[in-house]
């Protein structure tokens, strides 16, 4: 995906997050470096992935975005893989150090340019078996849909 196009996407995500109330933080920023997400087990850590952007809200992360050129069942499942089986994340909230927090019931935004496979996209949802980890659910949508989707979601959050 070109640079432009990705930042604007991000950029437009940052924005919808802040307006919803939630603290952002979100990889490749100038200063601070990024957002990792680990899988904490038999007392080490391993780092998973860098993430786009995190919004925490009341103290924890309850959404993450994921930023993708594409929407393959690949690109979907080993998103969805990561965050599933990822335990804690090394964010950033303002006037702090980056910190570990933990993952627990987390929302992943898969946003694609222009999200064609509908059809494809429900029966990965109906079909994955989330691996009692950190993911509640997953949602992939396109930049110009993020905003009701993220909408529609906060209303059945408890």
């Amino acid at each position: 995906m070109p640079e432009n196009r990705y930042s604007e996407i991000k950029g437009k995500c940052i924005k919808i997050l802040r307006n919803l109330g939630y603290t952002v933080n979100s990889s490749h920023e100038e200063k601070g470096g990024g957002v990792r997400i680990y899988r904490e087990h038999g007392g080490e850590k391993f780092a998973l992935a860098d993430v786009d952007i995190v919004g925490i809200k009341k103290g924890t992360i309850q959404i993450i975005v994921e930023i993708e050129e594409d929407d393959t069942p690949k690109t979907v499942l080993g998103d969805v893989a990561v965050v599933d089986m990822a335990n804690i994340c090394l964010a950033r909230v303002p006037g702090s150090d980056r910190k570990m927090f933990p993952l627990n019931g987390v929302v992943l935004f898969i946003v694609t340019p222009a999200s064609k496979e509908r059809a494809t996209i429900e029966m990965l949802r109906d079909s994955y078996d989330f691996m009692s980890g950190s993911l509640r659910d997953f949602i992939v949508t396109t930049g110009d849909e993020f905003e009701d989707e993220l909408n529609e979601m906060e209303l059945y959050m408890v």
